[in-house]
């Protein structure tokens, strides 16, 4: 967005109809776009528009019956919005599936220092997600984009994230020393090859959504998220500068502009849920297969 786009967009802002503020807001952010980028966001809510938001903070269900290790890459950033820092999205993903039972999490700078041993800046690739999941000794790698970002109130964003499985990770789990794989090692990794693949060519899974805080149904879920967490709306809240909203209507309006951070984990934990959602359908699906038709 160049000087005379954010100038207009700033004046804009000041506009203190709530309704028509969002819509400018939306207009401006889709102008800061490339072609690409607006084909990628149409992706998205092509994709989600069908799925639905886990309502309140219970805790995410595990899909898997033995005990699964995952690491996850530092996502993407191709919002064309600068501030959306992946590694930050990264760490709030890892932190919500720790809570999963039976699933254990890397640190994101311990893959981080096995892409950078490996001379990997992003994976584009199912043998690179292959070769950090294999010098990982994971059982998946969980890949991501931001496919949008608007730190405006009301902010938005966008995400698609994948899920790799290891084929080569199919192993006894008392075998396995999560304690070894957190430490980071204070010289380089040690890099293993690709082994054979067993057929499968890219993710196992992907998730998508577009979390726009204007949305009734994502407002609606947002707010059981603060209220779980027991975010207090002013301490946590947009300044009321930034969203023209007078004292009167931060009772019932104020609470869902928490701030991007707070926004960020609540985009964070409704992925890592449809993650969770989707695989246990996955999972459901080859078992049936598997079992073949009744006799």
């Amino acid at each position: 967005m160049d000087r005379s786009q954010e100038t207009g967009c700033n004046a804009r802002r000041q506009i203190r109809s709530l309704d028509e503020r969002r819509l400018i807001e939306l207009n401006c952010w889709q102008d800061a776009m490339t072609s690409k980028q607006v084909m990628l966001i149409v992706a998205v809510l092509l994709i989600s528009g069908c799925q639905w938001l886990q309502q309140g903070t219970e805790p995410l269900a595990c899909p898997y019956e033995q005990r699964r290790v995952l690491a996850i890459t530092p996502l993407v950033n191709e919002s064309g919005n600068s501030s959306g820092d992946g590694l930050v999205l990264a760490d709030h993903l890892a932190r919500q599936l720790e809570n999963v039972p039976n699933v254990d999490v890397l640190p994101v700078n311990r893959t981080l220092e096995v892409m950078d041993a490996l001379g990997l800046h992003r994976v584009n690739s199912y043998t690179a997600a292959m070769q950090i999941s294999q010098t990982l000794g994971v059982d998946g790698l969980i890949v991501g984009s931001i496919m949008g970002y608007d730190p405006y109130d009301p902010p938005k964003i966008a995400l698609v994230i994948e899920l790799y499985s290891n084929p080569s990770s199919e192993r006894p789990v008392a075998s396995l020393d999560i304690r070894q794989l957190r430490k980071t090692a204070s010289g380089q990794s040690s890099v293993s090859k690709v082994s054979s693949l067993s057929g499968e060519t890219g993710p196992v899974n992907i998730v998508s959504y577009f979390f726009d805080a204007a949305d009734p149904h994502v407002r609606n879920a947002l707010q059981r998220y603060a209220q779980g967490r027991g975010v207090d709306k002013i301490e946590y809240g947009w300044p009321r500068h930034l969203t023209g909203l007078s004292r009167s209507h931060e009772t019932t309006v104020h609470l869902h502009r928490i701030n991007m951070d707070l926004f960020s984990q609540f985009v964070c934990q409704q992925m890592s849920w449809k993650l969770m959602q989707a695989e246990s359908q996955r999972l459901a699906s080859r078992q049936v297969v598997h079992a073949g038709p009744s006799p």
